[in-house]
């Protein structure tokens, strides 16, 4: 069962248990356990409620329902072209792949435009800004697209770096990868990435890479 069936089934959930406006909604174990998912299937899939106004956290005490839907309500807010494991996945094999040419295609102007993009998401984070980091860190992703020299493959890595512009990341950022831990270790690793990069050090660019995907999983808990 992937995110876009779990929503239907909240939905399902909501409307048959008769559930209304500030009741809580099972926990994301329960709920997983419920619907034979993993828990960030749950995650993607709340999010996405939350994105279309359904739901609402509350910090430390759980999910709530703000606005009961319609069974034939069609949720066209946010994205959910990928389920997040996948997009995942996808987003690690594609950028490895670039890594394996990258140093036949980068230009000095392309290394200074990530660092760039890594000071504005140092900076929009100290502020508080998750919008801004987030278009900070679409930015960087997309310099590194370049390096591919092939239009397909890069198209392609931007569509996908494009979901986290959509309003289903936004709350998933906020609620996963979000904390002062998780932005100074994804930062180090920007950084690194970067600096493997001015070196052409391939091995220690793929190691950043791999590094940067793993720290995404361990916090999402895929």
């Amino acid at each position: 069962m992937k995110s876009k069936q779990v929503i239907e089934e909240l939905k399902k959930m909501i409307l048959t248990e008769n559930m209304k406006i500030g009741d809580k909604l099972p926990n994301e174990r329960t709920l997983a356990e419920k619907f034979g998912v993993s828990r960030i299937i749950i995650r993607e899939a709340i999010s996405y409620l939350k994105a279309c106004g359904i739901i609402k956290s509350k910090h430390g005490s759980g999910n709530y329902i703000v606005k009961v839907p319609s069974l034939n309500e069609n949720l066209g807010n946010g994205s959910l072209d990928y389920d997040i494991d996948e997009l995942v996945d996808a987003r690690q094999m594609l950028e490895m792949m670039i890594a394996q040419r990258f140093f036949s295609n980068f230009s000095y102007d392309m290394v200074q435009d990530m660092v760039s993009a890594v000071h504005g998401m140092e900076t929009n984070f100290k502020k508080g800004d998750l919008v801004q980091v987030i278009e900070h860190d679409v930015r960087f992703h997309k310099i590194y697209s370049q390096g591919c020299s092939n239009l397909i493959i890069s198209s392609f890595l931007n569509q996908l770096v494009d979901y986290m512009k959509t309003k289903v990341w936004l709350h998933l950022k906020k609620d996963y990868l979000w904390d002062k831990s998780y932005q100074e270790r994804s930062l180090a690793i920007h950084k690194r990435i970067v600096e493997s990069i001015s070196k052409q050090n391939l091995e220690a660019l793929l190691e950043a890479l791999k590094e940067h995907y793993d720290n995404i999983r361990k916090y999402l808990e895929l």
